[in-house]
Parts: structure tokens; sequence; C-alpha cells
């Protein structure tokens, strides 16, 4: 089995940058074949930032969408 190798990223100072940049990394993954769905939980500020996330997806030809249906907002990388 292939092991994950590690992402270093440079720290954010403000929540929206930080979320943003999480969003970044997983469409890196679904793009680059790296993972096929990349679910993101427990952001600061995912309702804020899913217009900018729509833009990035769609930018990388990467399926989006948005789960409202529980207690926190989730948003979904890669296909249904």
């Amino acid at each position: 089995m292939d092991t994950a190798g590690l992402i270093v990223l440079p720290r954010a100072e403000d929540p929206i940058d930080a979320d943003l940049r999480e969003v970044d990394v997983a469409i890196a993954l679904v793009a680059q074949g790296a993972a096929v769905r990349v679910r993101l939980v427990g952001l600061a500020s995912a309702d804020r930032i899913a217009p900018f996330a729509l833009a990035h997806a769609q930018s990388a030809g990467v399926d989006f969408r948005v789960d409202g249906s529980g207690p926190t907002t989730r948003l979904i990388f890669g296909p249904s």
C-alpha cells in the first residue's frame, strides 16, 4: 500500500485563508488522482468560502458540492 506524503503549507493567520488553503489542497489531491473524493468538515468559515471553493474546483475540473444536512457544513470534492 502506498503511503500518503506530507504536504507542508505555511500557517495562515486568518481563518478564511486557512480554510481556502484546505480547499486548495483537497482540490489538488483529487485533481492529481491521489484521492477520489475529499470531504472537508469543521472548517471555520465553510459557508463563507463555498463560492470561492466552487470557483477553484471548476477551474481545476473537479466536482464540488456542499452538504449542509448535518450540524456543520461539509465541502465535498470529487465525484458523487
